[in-house]
């Protein structure tokens, strides 16, 4: 029983002392997003993993996320505007606020 125990007491203080040092690097980079549910949020595994969030775009162009397969617009997202190329130019694809696509087939997007 006692073994048990100990054992017990180190499964803890190991996951805890991993855990640390997960949230301590964090701090070092830049700030984590804490609300994925607002703005513009790309997904993977069918929006299962967030990947990127935009909490206010502007209507600028910007890269389309490689590995996303799905996009949701929360707040402040009217439209999301796909493009083949890298400079937002050519032929304007509207995605709307919510839609899943291939993974890589966007290059370039304009959100507003």
């Amino acid at each position: 029983m006692r073994r048990n125990t100990l054992r017990a007491a180190l499964a803890v203080t190991a996951v805890a002392t991993v855990a640390g040092f997960a949230v301590s690097s964090g701090t070092a980079s830049a700030a984590p997003v804490t609300d994925w549910e607002s703005g513009l949020t790309f997904y993977s595994d069918n929006f299962v993993t967030p990947l990127v969030n935009y909490p206010a775009p502007d209507g600028s162009c910007q890269p389309f996320p490689a590995a996303a397969g799905a996009l949701v617009g929360w707040s402040n997202v009217d439209n999301v505007i796909a493009y083949w190329t890298d400079d937002c130019s050519g032929q304007p694809i509207a995605l709307g606020t919510l839609r899943t696509f291939r993974p890589g087939e966007y290059a370039s997007f304009i959100a507003y």
